[in-house]
Parts: C-alpha cells; structure tokens; sequence
C-alpha cells in the first residue's frame, strides 16, 4: 500500500517535489494575475508591472527607455507564463491518478468504486492549490520553495493516511461485491485479489508519472531561466534590484 500511495503523491504534488530539484527559491512575494506583476516586500514596499508595461514604485512611475520598457515585457510575460505553471503541472497529475482509478474500477464493472478515493485527492490538491491562489491571482510568498520542501513529509503523512483509508475500503467493498455476485465470498482469494489490485495500480501509476517528472524538471529549467532574466533586468533597471523576486 505504501508503494502505491508513493507512486500517487509523485503524481500531483509535484510543487514540493520540483522544488526539492530546482536551485531557485523566493526572496519577495510575488502576485501574477496573468498580465500583471507585483512585488511586495516585507514592509510592504511594492512594485508593480502593469499590463502596459508601465513600472510602479510605491505609485511611482519609472521612466524608461526603450530598451528597459522591451526587458520589462519579457519578465512580465514569461512570469505569468511559467511561475504558475506548477499548479498545472500538479492538476495534470492528479488527473493522472483519478483516471487510474477509474480504469481499475472498470474491471469491476462499477465506475464508481473508487468515487471517495478520488474525492479524497481532489480535496488534497485543493488544500495544495490554496497556499498559492487569493482571489483569481498566483502568489509565491517568501521562501516559498524552501517551505513546500520543508512542509512535504507532513502532506505526505496526512495523504497517506486519508489515502490508506478510503483506498482500501473501496478496494474491499468492490471486490467482495464482485465475488459475491460470481458465486461466494473467499477470504483467501479476497486477498489475493487486493494485492494483484495494489500491484497492477502502482505498476500503472509509475509507468504514466515519467511524463509529470519530465515536466516538473522542465519547469525548473524554466524557473531559472526567469530568475537569470531577472538578473539582467536588474542590470538595466537598478531601481529594481530591492525587489528581486528569485534567489539561486
């Protein structure tokens, strides 16, 4: 069971996960709504990169050139592009695993059978999903990274627990009713049964992850990339540097 439950959390929490690769973590909160980009310090100073690529100060305007106005749309694009990506990335995997469910339970004829299992995951992401989104907007907090690392063995336990309960119970109920309906209940058999199941769905689960680890390593990469972006924005526009979002 433990395997299996390993091999599901590899799925769709990949947030803590592609942080334990990455070598980047976050200095100053970060809001992106998709256009726009703000940076909060502790004190609340604040930037702010409008949608036109207008840059505030603590409601001051900076005037810019040509050349910083271009370096502040690209930051401004590629944050909102792949900052939040790792929610993505993480909902693709916890589909991953529902539509495992739902392929084992077709083997007993009732789509259902796994209903709660997969309510219990969906409830899990949404508490995940949570820490980062406030009112349609993706937030990164202060060593956001740093603390999903640090935070993970605790999801884990509380996962596999909720996990390790409804799992099994569904797992018992489903296969007892089919062999109820083929003839009689065997114990023997019964278990059997459980621990081909545990084996065909880890199986199944560690074959479909390769692509969700493919993509957590790649939005390291992208990550970095930004963060080095940041660098030489920051080159081009001093007044930034005390807003740095990205520490490598």
């Amino acid at each position: 069971m433990k395997k299996i439950v390993i091999s599901l959390m590899l799925c769709f929490s990949v947030g803590a996960q592609a942080a334990k690769q990455c070598s980047v973590d976050i200095k100053n909160e970060v809001h992106l709504d998709g256009h726009q980009v703000e940076i909060v310090q502790p004190d609340a100073s604040k930037v702010l990169i409008d949608q036109d690529n207008n840059v505030f100060i603590n409601g001051e305007k900076l005037d810019l050139n040509q050349a910083q106005i271009d370096a502040i749309e690209s930051y401004r694009e590629h944050m909102n592009k792949y900052v939040p990506q790792v929610l993505d990335i993480a909902r693709d995997g916890l589909e991953l695993a529902q539509n495992a469910l739902d392929e084992i339970a077709v083997s007993f004829n009732n789509s259902e059978a796994f209903n709660s299992v997969k309510e219990a995951l969906e409830e899990f992401f949404n508490g995940m999903a949570q820490r980062y989104q406030k009112d349609e907007q993706f937030i990164l907090q202060e060593a956001a990274f740093s603390d999903a690392v640090a935070t993970w063995k605790e999801d884990f336990a509380a996962a596999r627990e909720t996990f390790n309960a409804e799992f099994f119970s569904s797992a018992f109920t489903a296969i007892s009713e089919q062999m109820n309906a083929e003839g009689g209940l065997n114990l023997t058999e019964l278990k059997d049964k459980l621990v081909e199941l545990q084996a065909n769905l880890t199986t199944k689960l560690e074959a479909d992850s390769k692509e969700i680890e493919k993509d957590a390593k790649q939005y390291c990469g992208d990550l970095e990339a930004v963060a080095e972006e940041e660098k030489m924005l920051h080159e081009k526009i001093p007044e930034l540097k005390d807003y740095q979002v990205f520490l490598i």
